[in-house]
């Protein structure tokens, strides 16, 4: 298999390159595999490595906007992002090595579409959106709609992802739980990850359905009965989002029982604020 690379510099010239085979590479921690797996099967590879004016992480008041470019590394090293969202900061400490961070992007991620998606959680419960160029102009749309299954986006022939925007989180209590084959530098057999507040709760679980999936029926029980809620029936009403599969990292049952577990554990961690929950 062989494919030609092309290096932009605007993005005029990207939309030019960008067809039904194209391929863009970012930090290519994703692509590299799948092409060497003969998973995906390009005619030609694009690189935004020379594209000025995607690698920025910007504060527009109640939300951060995040270039198409910025690596996790970039991402962890930034006041706003610890500041302001500290739920993505979580998810993006489990996401592989420090190296692996210093090429991957948190758009990259996004598109990559895996329902074991780390820092999809944590976009999914800061309500992000995807500003996403292509030959008609530029479009808007939220990460629920534009994830539409394993590997699989709305993204039409010629579209890119510019940037992602999401909430500022910072009045909320984040966690961000993974339980994976190893304790490090693993994909994740299931994870959860919430913003919980005294009215509101947020939560969302990777590696258990299709897509990273939130319990919203479990969330309105919450945001309906406040602190005073039964931990038992939010945990039933949560499992209805729940349709786990075997394959090789682990079993459904396996699957069901630690997105159970976790989601227990979240909410002692939520009733303690921090404290020792064991």
């Amino acid at each position: 298999m062989s494919f030609r690379v092309f290096m932009p510099t605007s993005e005029e010239e990207l939309q030019t390159l960008l067809s039904e085979r194209s391929c863009i590479l970012a930090g290519g921690t994703d692509l590299l595999v799948k092409i060497r797996l003969k998973r995906v099967l390009p005619d030609k590879v694009i690189s935004l490595r020379h594209l000025e004016g995607f690698d920025t992480i910007e504060d527009l008041g109640d939300s951060l906007r995040v270039g198409c470019k910025v690596t996790m590394s970039k991402l962890l090293n930034s006041d706003a992002i610890i500041k302001h969202s500290k739920i993505l900061e979580m998810a993006l400490r489990e996401i592989g090595s420090p190296q692996i961070r210093n090429r991957a992007t948190l758009v990259g991620n996004v598109v990559n579409a895996s329902p074991a998606g780390d820092s999809i959680v944590p976009m999914l419960l800061s309500n992000a959106r995807l500003s996403i160029g292509g030959p008609t102009g530029e479009r808007v749309e939220r990460i629920a709609d534009f994830i539409k299954g394993p590997g699989s986006t709305s993204l039409a022939s010629g579209e890119f992802v510019k940037s992602i925007t999401f909430e500022k989180t910072g009045d909320f209590f984040p966690q961000f739980h993974k339980v994976g084959q190893r304790n490090a530098m693993a994909i994740a057999v299931a994870s959860v990850g919430s913003l919980i507040s005294e009215s509101e709760i947020r939560m969302a679980f990777g590696s258990v359905a299709p897509v990273v999936v939130v319990p919203v029926e479990a969330c309105e029980y919450y945001s309906r009965s406040g602190e005073s809620f039964d931990e038992a029936r939010f945990i039933e009403l949560a499992m209805k989002s729940v349709t786990p599969i075997d394959d090789v990292r682990a079993s459904s049952w396996y699957r069901s029982t630690v997105i159970k577990n976790l989601i227990s554990r979240t909410l002692k961690v939520w009733r303690k604020r921090g404290y020792d929950a064991d």
